[in-house]
């Protein structure tokens, strides 16, 4: 078996390769991101996923059978324009697809987006909900969600697995996230004695999931006996948290007490859903993800002053 993950170097690649590297049965496995990998050089390769010609030969020359696509803009903001949200998520997994169909050969397809392409919606959503993608980075997952979907009704051979994942966080995120950018000013705060930690809507909620946890499922999918050459699955645990209760446990933890001055932006609209995860647990019913603050204090301990 010859496995391929894309994006590499990212905060999902950096659990997920070496995850799957100590999985049994042992598979050779390819890697590729916009930067090459240090280890394993003769396994990595610095690719632009957006180059057509480039990926065509990278991906005849791997020849690979199972692909865990992670490569993409993950952060969420206003600032970030269309056009790169829509080169790197949705024209990539196209260009990727594409390359892959050349081949003519059976390929499992696992594709990471985001519960951001229900947009925010009444009731309890599921994958057969309807979507409604309220800014960029949501409308371009779900374009690239359909680029899967148009692949796999063309090419037999192709399958296809979408995960829409649900706030994944974890030690070594980068900044521009929720939990990894309070962890810094909270430590900033304990290095300068200050007592005012500022921060942006403290109202919204999300089931936050520890990336060590989610990155475990995507095997387990791609692996199971699914009834279509094409499924969805929403990937969260069960708990629901306001996010000012995240900042308040994190200023726990630290062991310091602070003023939250909380003030409204236009960067992330996104207010929170009540997902349905029952599909998920019936194809992976043993999946465990560890609770919150557990994970929050992993963060804390790898922000450094």
């Amino acid at each position: 078996m010859v496995t391929l993950v894309t994006g590499a170097t990212g905060f999902l690649g950096q659990y997920l390769l070496p995850y799957l590297k100590n999985l049994p049965p042992h598979e050779t496995i390819y890697s590729c991101s916009l930067n090459k990998l240090k280890q394993d050089e003769n396994f990595s390769e610095a690719l632009d996923l957006t180059e057509s010609k480039s990926v065509l030969k990278f991906i005849q020359k791997v020849k690979p059978q199972r692909v865990y696509h992670l490569a993409g803009i993950a952060k969420v903001s206003n600032e970030i324009r269309f056009e790169s949200y829509f080169s790197q998520n949705t024209l990539s997994t196209q260009i990727l697809l594409g390359a892959l169909a050349s081949l003519d050969t059976p390929v499992d397809f696992f594709l990471t987006s985001s519960v951001h392409v229900y947009g925010n919606q009444a009731g309890v959503v599921n994958e057969r909900a309807e979507i409604k993608p309220e800014g960029a980075y949501g409308f371009t997952k779900y374009l690239a969600e359909e680029a899967l979907k148009t692949f796999t009704q063309k090419f037999p051979k192709l399958r296809g697995v979408v995960g829409r994942l649900y706030s994944c966080i974890g030690p070594n995120q980068p900044l521009g996230f929720i939990t990894s950018d309070i962890c810094k000013k909270i430590k900033a705060l304990k290095k300068t004695g200050e007592n005012t930690l500022a921060v942006g809507p403290i109202d919204s909620y999300r089931r936050f999931t520890d990336v060590r946890d989610v990155i475990k499922t995507f095997p387990i999918l791609l692996n199971s006996p699914l009834s279509s050459r094409f499924e969805v699955f929403n990937i969260a645990p069960p708990e629901e948290t306001q996010v000012g209760q995240v900042i308040q446990t994190l200023l726990n933890l630290e062991g310091i007490s602070a003023k939250i001055v909380s003030t409204q932006s236009h960067n992330n609209s996104f207010k929170g859903l009540k997902i349905d995860t029952s599909k998920l647990v019936h194809y992976v019913p043993n999946s465990t993800f560890r609770p919150l603050e557990s994970t929050l204090k992993d963060i804390l301990d790898s922000t450094p002053y």
